[in-house]
């Protein structure tokens, strides 16, 4: 099998390339389609800052909400089956019966791409994923971007799979456990690829307690709650809850004069 990336992963516009905008994709980061194009988590840069990342909806996601990440580091973490030699840049690592997104043991060929791989035993080496054998309940291997620089004769390993690639809304509303990863523009289909927004001036849903946004004082930073829609500070009794920052926002607002609300979003460069 290959051991390179599959699909282009530098910043998509001009003047980035290639340039593939045929059929939905002449939508550009408006587009959302069943077709993959690019790896989940590639950057897209527009003229003035806003940034956008390649991602996966496996449920619908509505416009202006989060796109919630649900996957988690703990769905492959084993032993590694062969000792790590310096300058190797592969790892093999058991599959268990229950590990894998689906948690049955699974994991398709290059399912592994965009995500991230660390071992810690005995020293600490992180590195990201750009190709993997795949296999059920059996060792497979998994490609990295740098070399292993840290012999050990038995490494303990974990996975975290792509943050990009298994986003939903509102799948846990009463636990609030996941990060919301983008902000999706539009009304966005299960099972499309879509350009999710992570920074600059973006528009938020409003939601919860926070009818009106930043018509108290001091109200400017907002934070996303567990339906993918934001709250402010006052509404969710200050940050010291641990609720996720989503950013500020943008325009001039008064008692009785909320926002759009407009939001300097601020969760990935």
């Amino acid at each position: 099998m290959s051991v390179v990336q599959h699909y282009p992963s530098n910043p998509i516009d001009w003047p980035g390339s290639p340039h593939d905008y045929s059929g939905d994709n002449l939508l550009k980061h408006a587009a959302q389609e069943t077709t993959q194009r690019y790896i989940p988590g590639t950057r897209y840069t527009t003229w003035d800052g806003r940034v956008y990342k390649y991602s996966y909806a496996i449920a619908a996601i509505l416009g202006g909400r989060g796109g919630q990440n649900a996957s988690n580091v703990i769905n492959i973490s084993e032993e590694g089956t062969v000792a790590h030699v310096v300058g190797d840049q592969f790892s093999s690592i058991t599959l268990g019966a229950s590990d894998g997104y689906a948690v049955n043991g699974e994991v398709a060929e290059n399912e592994l791409i965009g995500g991230f791989f660390l071992c810690h035993n005995p020293s600490v080496q992180v590195r990201g994923i750009i190709s993997n054998t795949g296999g059920d309940a059996v060792a497979i291997k998994v490609y990295l971007d740098a070399p292993i620089t840290s012999a050990d004769a038995t490494p303990f390993c974990e996975v975290l799979l792509n943050p990009y690639k298994y986003l939903t809304s509102n799948l846990n509303p009463g636990r609030e456990y996941q990060s919301t990863m983008c902000v999706a523009n539009n009304n966005v289909t299960a099972s499309n690829y879509f350009w999710g927004q992570t920074w600059g001036p973006c528009f938020c849903n409003p939601g919860g307690d926070s009818g009106s946004l930043g018509d108290s004082v001091n109200e400017r930073s907002v934070y996303f709650v567990a339906d993918g829609s934001i709250n402010g500070a006052v509404a969710i009794t200050g940050d010291s809850t641990g609720h996720q920052h989503a950013g500020f926002i943008i325009d001039e607002t008064a008692a009785a004069n909320d926002a759009v609300p407009f939001v300097m979003l601020q969760i990935s460069i």
